[in-house]
């Protein structure tokens, strides 16, 4: 159980804290299991929201405007997600397709309501969730830590101890057996356990500005951020260093002049969701898949952005439906139309907007673009120290949707709920901040 932090304990019981207290558990819970096993976000976030409309409904009641509100909040995100499903109606397998942009539009939807909630929760409540947040990540930051420094003594002693199957280690070629025992494991098993990271980190912190031990905010917000930076930095992702380097630079930037930051985000997000492919293109024709101060996973990008780019093309204004990208993957369509020397094929773009103009076209990409600017816009108006926190969160998203994973993949999708759910409780509890 969290524990409480300058509450009024004459005034809010422990019965009239326990909700809080319970979800708050859950919150630190999933952040320190997220970065033990990335894909259980997938499970944690919807429990999460659960438990958020129980304490709404119990708490007042879930009116239909409350509903209201929460669409009109994400208005260009549903625009997106209905085009997505759409999609369905010409791609090459329409079930497949349907199935993926469903998904994606659960996770739009965990995200909407779980946001919403959250930043209506008594402050009471908010503090012990927004306590359960950077406790977590410091619990999850200091397991990491330990990883990368024994090389992952602990998920081979569990390995073994638990005798976990050969078959049921993925992917296979990161494990070393021997007399039956995992003996190595390979530092990229832990790179899904580092993305959450650059993103989490800034609510956190903005978490801790009211809700440090002894009021000792600085001091705790360098402990957390040096730690997170460390850990980022002795990992094999090499996208989460750039999104935590960015991101700090956005932060600054952001607190010298919010509106300075938030039009750098805009015109950043636009060029990413509408410039992509000339640039993809570029990239390759600029010969970087060759350059020899280029690390070989960034060489192997270029080549994978620049077939994808080449495909995206033959559907510019639709595309060819969501989630297709890795049907035409595996039927043999997306092989180069040249000799390249890496593998230019791949499941997926390594690149969200990218393979947002590959599965959705220009449209996909315009609707995008607009979702993005409603984020942006939805900073704007938050009370001014936290806006530098939430400019922070997006340009490390920006970040790893650029060079990361595939855009439709639950836990993926999981993750940038969950830093969106993190945002609003921490702007919450600060707004509500005596």
């Amino acid at each position: 159980m969290v524990f409480a932090h300058e509450l009024d304990r004459s005034r809010y019981p422990l019965g009239a804290r326990l909700r809080g207290i319970c979800i708050g558990t859950w919150l630190m819970g999933a952040v320190v299991v997220g970065m033990v096993s990335p894909r259980t976000i997938a499970f944690t976030m919807p429990v999460l929201v659960l438990g958020l409309i129980a304490s709404r409904v119990m708490r007042e009641g879930m009116r239909p405007g409350a509903i209201a509100a929460i669409a009109r909040q994400g208005a260009a995100g549903l625009v997106f997600g209905a085009y997505a499903l759409a999609s369905a109606a010409w791609a090459a397998e329409p079930m497949a397709s349907l199935a993926t942009s469903t998904g994606a539009c659960v996770w739009l939807l965990i995200a909407l309501i779980g946001a919403a909630l959250i930043s209506t929760e008594p402050r009471h409540n908010q503090f012990h969730m927004a306590e359960g947040l950077w406790i977590g990540l410091i619990a999850g930051l200091l397991y990491l830590l330990v990883e990368i420094l024994s090389g992952q003594i602990i998920k081979i002693f569990l390995y073994n101890a638990l005798h976990v199957p050969k078959s049921w280690l993925r992917p296979p070629e990161s494990f070393t057996w021997a007399g039956g025992k995992v003996v190595a494991i390979s530092p990229f098993d832990l790179t899904r356990s580092i993305a959450p990271i650059a993103l989490v980190v800034w609510s956190a912190l903005l978490c801790l500005r009211v809700t440090a031990p002894r009021s000792n905010a600085a001091l705790w917000g360098w402990l957390i951020y040096a730690l997170a930076l460390g850990v980022i930095m002795l990992s094999e992702h090499e996208t989460s260093k750039v999104a935590i380097l960015a991101a700090s630079i956005v932060y600054i930037l952001s607190r010298w002049n919010s509106a300075v930051a938030a039009w750098l985000l805009r015109i950043g997000w636009v060029t990413a969701c509408l410039a992509v492919i000339p640039v993809a293109l570029a990239l390759h024709r600029g010969n970087l898949h060759n350059a020899p101060w280029l690390q070989r996973t960034a060489q192997h990008r270029v080549v994978i952005w620049n077939n994808a780019a080449e495909h995206a093309l033959k559907a510019p204004i639709a595309g060819v439906g969501a989630g297709m990208m890795y049907r035409l993957n595996e039927e043999g369509a997306m092989r180069a139309p040249t000799q390249e020397p890496l593998p230019a094929n791949a499941p997926h773009a390594h690149n969200v907007f990218l393979q947002t103009w590959f599965e959705l076209g220009a449209i996909g990409a315009a609707l995008l673009a607009l979702l993005g600017l409603g984020v942006i816009e939805g900073i704007r108006h938050v009370a001014s120290p936290s806006q530098p926190y939430g400019h922070a969160t997006l340009a490390a998203a920006m970040c790893l949707m650029a060079a990361s994973y595939g855009m439709w993949q639950a836990w993926f999708l999981a993750m940038f709920a969950m830093a969106a759910i993190c945002y609003r409780l921490a702007v919450g509890v600060n707004v509500r901040a005596s």
